[in-house]
This record gives C-alpha cells, sequence and structure tokens, in this order.
C-alpha cells in the first residue's frame, strides 16, 4: 500500500509539474534588458488598412478598352471625396466614371472628383505594361514600364508630379509655396519638361530637355490674370544629337495675340 500511494504522489507531481511548464510556455515572457543593452529584433508590422494610402481612404476602379487583338485594362484606386489638387503640377490624373476614362488635366488649385491616389497597374493580356502610385492625382514613386514580352524598357522617378531628381526653386524659398524654376534631372542630366513660372503663378516658359539639350518647341507666354496668351515660340533641334541645327525664334505675338513676327525660313 505505500508503494501504491508513492505512485500516486509520484503521478500527482508529474501532472502538476506538466500544468505549470505548459503555464509558463504560454504566457508572454517579461523580457528586461540590461542597462546598456538595445532590442535589435524589429516589431512586428501593423496589419495595413485596407485600400488606405497616404492617410487617405480610396476605392478601387478600372477601366477596359477591348481592341481586335487584345484587351486593356487599368486598375488603380480613387478618392473617395473630391480634393484639391495642386496649383503647379502639369499633369494630373482622375478617372472620369461616365467615360470609363482617365483624364489628363493641368493642375491649376482646382477642385476635382474621383482623383487617383494609390496603386496603378496597367495590364495588356494580363501582361503587366506600366505600374506606379498615384498622390492626389500626381504621378509619385517609382514607375515602371515594361514591354509586352515583360522586358523592363523605362524607368521613372517621381516626388508628387515631378522628377524625384528636379532642382526647384521659389520666390518664397522659406514657405516653399510659390515654384519658381523646375528643372527636371534624370540619371543626373536635363531630362523631362522644364518650367519657369511668373510670381503669380502663370507659367512664364516650358519646354523639353533631352540629355542635357534643348529639343522640339519652347514656348514663353505673357503673365495675364486668367488667360494664356503666347508670347513666342523658339525652334530647337527636334533631336538632341543634332548639332549642327541652330534654334531660332519661329513665331511671336504681342499682348493681343496678334502676330508681330514670323519666321520666313523654317528650316534654318
Amino acid at each position: 500500500m505505500f508503494i501504491a500511494l508513492i505512485g500516486s504522489f509520484a503521478t500527482a507531481q508529474t501532472k502538476k509539474q506538466k500544468k505549470k511548464k505548459s503555464k509558463e510556455e504560454t504566457e508572454k515572457p517579461n523580457i528586461r534588458f540590461e542597462k546598456g543593452i538595445v532590442d535589435t529584433i524589429p516589431d512586428a508590422e501593423l496589419k495595413k488598412k485596407r485600400n488606405f494610402y497616404f492617410g487617405e481612404r480610396t476605392r478601387k476602379a478600372f477601366t477596359r478598352i477591348d481592341g481586335q487583338t487584345n484587351t486593356t485594362f487599368e486598375i488603380f484606386n480613387v478618392l473617395r471625396e473630391p480634393a484639391k489638387v495642386d496649383s503647379y503640377v502639369r499633369k494630373i490624373y482622375y478617372h472620369d466614371a461616365k467615360k470609363g476614362q482617365i483624364i489628363t488635366k493641368e493642375g491649376r488649385g482646382q477642385t476635382l472628383n474621383r482623383l487617383l491616389h494609390g496603386p496603378y497597374k496597367k495590364t495588356v493580356d494580363d501582361i503587366v505594361v506600366a505600374e506606379g502610385m498615384y498622390f492626389y492625382g500626381a504621378k509619385h514613386g517609382t514607375w515602371l514600364y515594361q514591354k509586352r514580352d515583360s522586358s523592363l524598357y523605362a524607368k521613372e522617378h517621381f516626388h508628387k508630379g515631378w522628377f524625384k531628381d528636379s532642382k526647384i526653386t521659389y520666390y518664397d524659398e522659406d514657405r516653399k509655396t510659390k515654384i519658381k524654376e523646375v528643372i527636371p534631372y534624370q540619371y543626373g542630366k536635363k531630362e523631362g519638361e522644364y518650367y519657369l513660372f511668373f510670381e503669380s503663378g502663370n507659367v512664364a516658359v516650358r519646354g523639353n530637355y533631352v540629355f542635357d539639350k534643348k529639343v522640339g518647341l519652347w514656348d514663353e507666354f505673357h503673365n495675364l490674370p486668367g488667360v494664356v496668351r503666347y508670347k513666342k515660340q523658339i525652334q530647337y533641334p527636334e533631336q538632341f544629337y543634332l548639332k549642327n541645327v541652330k534654334p531660332y525664334v519661329k513665331i511671336e505675338w504681342n499682348r493681343n495675340s496678334t502676330v508681330v513676327y514670323r519666321s520666313d525660313d523654317q528650316n534654318q
């Protein structure tokens, strides 16, 4: 009988120890670091809110174009409420639900509905050909462009509508609300659309750079309230490598849009 009691006591002890051990394993350990020791293990990321980008709730949308040989989809997110756009960004994108299209507008501080905001993807027959991010209707972050064989042919980096490496100066450098000049840079060279603004916010000059060279038509404007009137068009070489082609004034207007000069030689 004594042996049986010992066996019963031992069994009870074993069960008690297992129960205690199981409780210790399930309880959250109280880890305290000694002074001078830093916790280098990152905390688990919080679960991201669905369709929530840059502090704004969005909803998913898409466009579909059925061609003769392929089908093109654009999948993107739009803001749920109308929002005011940037006064300077030249290309603002929003979704026209009635037309079933993405429309491009020039930013003038207007309020637009269904601004693209968040991730964007364009596919042709399920092959991704363009992918990027929008911020209140402006391109933002890294944009990738691929051929239909999935080979990458272009990559662009934006920051709220401008090329990320652009050199931007302001009339009010302390507040940075009135842009003066935007010189586009990509990979260390002037590349893309150049803009010079009047202090009023109107465009003074615009044109394009390719490999540090001015190309194509450059436009100059009069500074008039509420209207856009050309002042001058200057023709630069159509290609950056045409070194023997000299730029010339193609046409010039006065403030009333009357032509005051037109070049006779269009091939100089």
